[in-house]
């Protein structure tokens, strides 16, 4: 089932029903289709389609050019490119050279987490509202991104038994994965669960902000700013960097990168890689081989 926006874009356009048709080959996820979709319409716009002449390369080139001439990011400009680029191929079958329309180059992107201290402070405020903990704990303890968070179902968590885990349904690429709960997630789901009386085995969401309502991503950003704020943590933080700090943490702790390819959910072992270079710059291995050869001496 589309949504209503898809559907006027393949109105307009209706070569667009073939680009849709391409990416359920690939069982692409329908957030994933939409942005194709809405990526590949901006660039008939620029040109001016009306459905019927033919679309080349110096289109694409042109269209390219003119978004690196606007204030679009050059992540946000590669987008579009790699969102073009799969229509020429898949659509319209006409390779595209990418010497011809080459991505930008761009700076990977710095990776904010919390330190100890900070999160030692955030969880101090939080400990007030059993929600917001719990809230913030399955990112901090479990890696779960926040629209993670926020599809989780009551039924999605297992406690029972030895291998307490959550479940996390198609989340990014549709893929589905279960994740181990530490004690500290399981006191702060356990408390959540009393406080709000929650019935186990349902199908409901597990947070709900407003009753019978699944809970906005906007509403757990705001709450997650409000206690940065109160906590008094100047550095620039997002939701997204209690995963990094949870990741972070699972390796300096020891934790094997390929198990955390799984827990993070990540397509590849080059995105969750990253992670090493910040948990072994916060390993506490700073005695020198001289220190210990000449300890006593």
């Amino acid at each position: 089932m589309f949504t209503n926006k898809i559907n006027d874009k393949i109105k307009q356009y209706p070569v667009l029903q073939e680009t849709v048709d391409a990416l359920s080959l690939k069982n692409a996820a329908p957030r994933t289709v939409e942005n194709y979709v809405c990526g590949i319409s901006r660039f008939l716009d620029f040109i001016h389609y009306d459905n019927e002449f033919d679309i080349t390369i110096e289109h694409f080139r042109n269209f390219i050019v003119y978004l690196n001439s606007t204030s679009l990011s050059k992540n946000t400009v590669n987008c579009y490119n790699s969102h073009i680029r799969f229509f020429f191929n898949a659509v319209l079958f006409k390779p595209v050279n990418p010497y011809v329309v080459p991505k930008s180059i761009t700076r990977k992107k710095e990776i904010a987490y919390l330190f100890d201290d900070q999160v030692i402070s955030l969880l101090k405020l939080t400990a007030a509202d059993s929600r917001d903990d719990c809230v913030i704990k399955l990112a901090l303890c479990c890696g779960l991104r926040i629209n993670e968070v926020a599809s989780l179902r009551i039924s999605d968590i297992h406690t029972k038994g030895l291998n307490k885990i959550i479940h996390i349904r198609q989340s990014k690429r549709n893929n589905s994965r279960n994740v181990p709960m530490d004690n500290t997630v399981y006191c702060a789901i356990q408390r959540y669960a009393k406080e709000y009386h929650i019935k186990p085995g349902s199908d409901d969401y597990f947070f709900q902000y407003r009753k019978g309502h699944k809970p906005t991503i906007e509403t757990i950003r705001r709450h997650f700013n409000s206690y940065i704020a109160a906590a008094g943590i100047t550095t620039p933080i997002t939701f997204h960097g209690l995963r990094h700090t949870y990741a972070v943490n699972f390796l300096r702790a020891g934790g094997d990168v390929c198990v955390l390819k799984y827990r993070m959910g990540h397509s590849s072992l080059a995105s969750t890689s990253r992670y090493l270079h910040f948990s072994s710059n916060m390993m506490n291995n700073n005695v020198s081989f001289m220190d210990k050869l000449l300890k006593g001496v």
